[in-house]
């Protein structure tokens, strides 16, 4: 009996939408035990977004096109793969071109002007033979703008990375799930065995070979490419950046790039075409394996979770000390001496505790 045959029967109980030879019934009949059991087909989301309404589109539009009932399911299917296709194509364009833009114009320009400061400071504050000087380093004009630099603080430097790091670790995570689930649905020849419907709930269960390899083109890659250039183009931007509260800023700059496929789809897609990303899932056929088993995939789940931290913490390390074209890595030993001008020329003059016990006076002093 096919995959499909037992998602669906299992799924529709004894009315079944596939046909049953009466060669499948003691087959069937143990299948159904076995899901029983516990053994229920699961589902996974597909996610709600310009990539999920081109999932929906390949699988449910695209047949309705090319073979349709009638003519309204012939108009509503080219309607919607109208707009999944122009979303998906607008949005890709959209990400791409941004990402683009924001290292030419701004990531680069960062790049330059700190690197000039570098320079000047290189220039001005060491003697022929590269040694530090102290007496030039009091009188140098530019300390305070070069120590604004985030890098020479390693661990703040290091943090920042972390945290920009974690947060395109998670789309990252989604687009490799998304993957691994597009790849676990079985094929089918007939494209409308790819779809089935219940409780006002549509359930991918197979792909035709092309509707795979489409859905992967369009789809994953693209997805998934887009995370990783997203993460390292972060990283430059963020050890380029020329003041403190600027990091903040520029972290919050790049994750718009990251929900730009969101926000197209909140904007774009008419409201019953989004209910319909909503309410479709993959439903994928479990194993019948044993406790011991599943206890095993549990425990590997953790230590997937476990690979994903030691790499990010991996490639952090890489990437600040071997990977980063900003800055050498030697701008470190300045540390104590910004740390110095940051403590004598940017500290606030008077503490809270100054205006609430020492009363009026105080501000006169401030």
């Amino acid at each position: 009996m096919s995959v499909y045959s037992s998602i669906a029967k299992h799924f529709f109980g004894k009315r079944s939408y596939v046909p049953v030879n009466s060669e499948e019934t003691e087959d069937n009949e143990r299948d159904n035990k076995g899901l029983d059991r516990g053994h229920a087909p699961k589902t996974e989301d597909i996610p709600t977004d310009a990539y999920g309404a081109a999932i929906l589109a390949l699988v449910r539009d695209v047949p309705r096109v090319f073979d349709p009932p009638d003519a309204k399911e012939f108009e509503l299917g080219l309607w919607s793969c109208a707009f999944a296709g122009a979303l998906l194509l607008v949005n890709l364009v959209l990400q791409s071109s941004i990402l683009g833009f924001v290292y030419y114009y701004v990531v680069s320009l960062d790049i330059a002007h700190v690197q000039e400061r570098y320079r000047d400071f290189r220039a001005r504050v060491f003697n022929s033979d590269g040694v530090f000087q102290d007496n030039l380093w009091e009188t140098y004009h530019g300390r305070s703008e070069l120590c604004q630099i985030a890098m020479w603080n390693r661990p703040f430097y290091y943090s920042v990375l972390f945290c920009w790091s974690l947060v395109m670790m998670i789309e990252i995570r989604k687009s490799e799930d998304l993957i691994r689930h597009l790849l676990a649905v079985p094929l089918c020849r007939d494209p409308r065995e790819m779809l089935i419907e219940k409780d006002e709930g549509q359930f991918v269960v197979a792909f035709t070979r092309w509707t795979r390899f489409w859905i992967m083109v369009l789809v994953g890659v693209p997805k998934l490419s887009i995370c990783v250039i997203l993460l390292l183009l972060g990283c430059e931007w963020l050890s380029a950046t020329i003041q403190f509260e600027s990091l903040v800023m520029n972290t919050v700059a790049m994750e718009f790039i990251v929900q730009l496929d969101e926000i197209l789809f909140e904007a774009v897609l008419p409201q019953n075409q989004r209910e319909d990303v909503e309410v479709i899932d993959f439903l994928l056929e479990r194993d019948m394996v044993s406790e011991i088993e599943l206890t095993r995939r549990k425990s590997r789940s953790y230590r997937k979770s476990l690979f994903y931290l030691f790499g990010l913490l991996i490639f952090i390390l890489l990437y600040a000390e071997y990977m980063q074209d900003v800055l050498p890595t030697e701008i470190r030993f300045i540390k104590d001496k910004c740390q110095e001008v940051l403590n004598t020329n940017f500290r606030p003059l008077c503490s809270g505790w100054t205006w609430y016990l020492r009363g009026r006076p105080s501000a006169f002093k401030c």
